[in-house]
């Protein structure tokens, strides 16, 4: 027997949008990126069209300053905002296990997690450039090995973490 399958839509929001010169059109919302009515808009509109989740992609650098902006509001803060303005979508963020500590990243997806009633996702990435790990102290970002070990051990840690803090807030 074949099971139904099921497509599933996210929307992507990252910074004037996916391309780097998009932010030069006319009808970019350049202006708009610090505004956290935007995000919320963008998320109820995601929800009135029946999306799964929107997915708030995140980088630790500015990147390449011709590029546009791509980061401006950190995502879990956004998360929340919108988590308020919506009922239903999911909400994804993207959580560098590079440069989190696992239990900073769990405390906050557990906090989003019980802001949103359950409705938070989240995208572990190792990080890719190296202006990322001078952000933090580093002159390059650490081999590729280690930052996959790391990310191996964050995850098991932050989920432990979770697990832990969201069975503290149930009602008995």
């Amino acid at each position: 027997m074949s099971e139904e399958r099921q497509l599933h839509f996210n929307a992507f929001l990252m910074g004037a949008g996916h391309h780097g010169a998009a932010w030069r059109r006319p009808e970019s919302p350049l202006e708009q990126l610090g505004d956290i009515g935007f995000y919320e808009r963008l998320a109820q509109t995601a929800e009135r069209g029946l999306f799964d989740a929107v997915f708030f992609a995140d980088g630790q650098a500015i990147g390449d300053p011709g590029a546009g902006p791509r980061w401006f509001l950190e995502p879990l803060t956004a998360l929340a905002a919108m988590a308020r303005a919506t009922r239903r979508i999911g909400l994804i963020s993207t959580v560098s296990a590079t440069f989190y500590t696992p239990f900073h990243a769990a405390r906050m997806l557990a906090s989003l997690d019980h802001i949103s009633s359950g409705r938070i996702g989240w995208n572990v990435v190792t990080s890719m450039f190296d202006a990322e790990a001078r952000n933090h102290g580093l002159d390059a970002l650490p081999a590729h090995d280690e930052r996959y070990a790391r990310a191996a051990e964050f995850i098991e840690v932050a989920l432990r973490t979770i697990r832990v803090s969201t069975s503290a807030w149930r009602v008995r």
